[in-house]
């Protein structure tokens, strides 16, 4: 059986499964590791041409997910706590992918071994789901994390408790704009040839209240992003020191999810007939980016009707729900 067979075998089986270890950032650190490693690319194998050179078949990368472990049963022991896995990205990445008339889509993991490259894997389309509201930009499909673990691939993830600010934890966190952070991704098809290397930008919240105040389901940062971003985590940065009357966030987190970046419009002008004419679309520098609580609320009863059904008549050879 090939590895895309036994990986969907395990999908069908059954996805919940256990963090192995928690994300720790190291000296010195702000990003922690694990965070990094949490993130792949998605795209297609396509042929390229170059000037000069022959049609070639090349890795192109057409938006960024990341793994996402939704708790479904707590524990004081953190090593006890149990988790359902998924890969989360942007709606649209797969909506244009679908557009093309291909029915799967190619997820690539790099191995834990830096000299072992990468793999790749087809995701049927039929195997992911979207946000019920259609406004909400995300998708997701089940990962069989134990699976991954066990070929030596990529298995870090977000935990939804330990490593995850929601909206209605904002205030309480003191997250606010002017608060720096990272966007973790793979713009312009820059993934690398022979594995991942994730791109880390640096950008700061530029509005958040209109979120806050529910006049908007989404916030805005102030960061360059492009296409190849979209699906990708958004990272709030730990900070040493705030000013008197603030908190000062000293945990790095995920805190939502980029889908696109702001257009600015400039419309050119006849000077004779003084009518618009041409319109030109520009990348503002800030990007589009959906809270946390969506990707809760898309994945919840997946997570939950996963969990329920392994406890009550377990699969054999299924994987185990994962500890953290």
């Amino acid at each position: 059986m090939s590895a895309n067979c036994r990986w969907l075998a395990a999908i069908v089986c059954g996805v919940a499964a256990t963090l192995a270890c928690s994300a720790v950032p190291s000296r010195g650190a702000l990003l922690p590791p694990d965070f990094i490693s949490a993130v792949v690319a998605l795209g297609s194998d396509q042929s390229v041409a170059e000037p000069g050179l022959p049609p070639s078949v090349r890795w192109v990368t057409e938006g960024t997910g990341f793994f996402y472990g939704y708790l479904v049963q707590n524990d004081s022991d953190i090593a006890k706590r149990q988790y359902a896995v998924f890969l989360v990205t942007a709606g649209h990445v797969l909506k244009e992918h679908m557009a093309t008339g291909q029915q799967t889509i190619r997820v690539r993991l790099d191995a834990i071994e830096a000299s072992s490259g990468a793999q790749e894997f087809e995701i049927p389309m039929a195997a992911w789901f979207f946000h019920p509201d259609s406004k909400i930009d995300l998708a997701a499909t089940p990962i069989p994390i134990t699976f991954l673990r066990d070929h030596g691939l990529q298995s870090s993830f977000f935990a939804s408790d330990e490593m995850t600010v929601a909206k209605d934890k904002f205030k309480e966190v003191g997250v606010s704009a002017g608060d720096g952070v990272f966007i973790l991704g793979f713009p312009m098809n820059l993934a690398g040839e022979q594995r991942n290397y994730v791109i880390v930008r640096q950008g700061a919240i530029a509005r958040v209240d209109e979120l806050l105040e529910n006049k908007s389901s989404s916030f805005l940062v102030d960061a360059f992003v492009f296409p190849g971003n979209s699906g990708g985590p958004v990272i709030l940065r730990p900070e040493l020191v705030s000013i008197q009357g603030t908190k000062a966030n000293t945990k790095a987190a995920i805190v939502g999810v980029v889908t696109a970046y702001q257009p600015y419009t400039e419309v050119a002008v006849s000077v004779q007939t003084k009518r618009p004419r041409v319109a030109f679309e520009e990348n503002s520098g800030l990007a589009i980016v959906l809270p946390m609580n969506y990707v809760n609320e898309m994945v919840r009863q997946k997570a939950e009707d996963t969990w329920n059904l392994q406890q009550s008549a377990p699969t054999p050879n299924a994987p185990a729900v994962e500890k953290h």
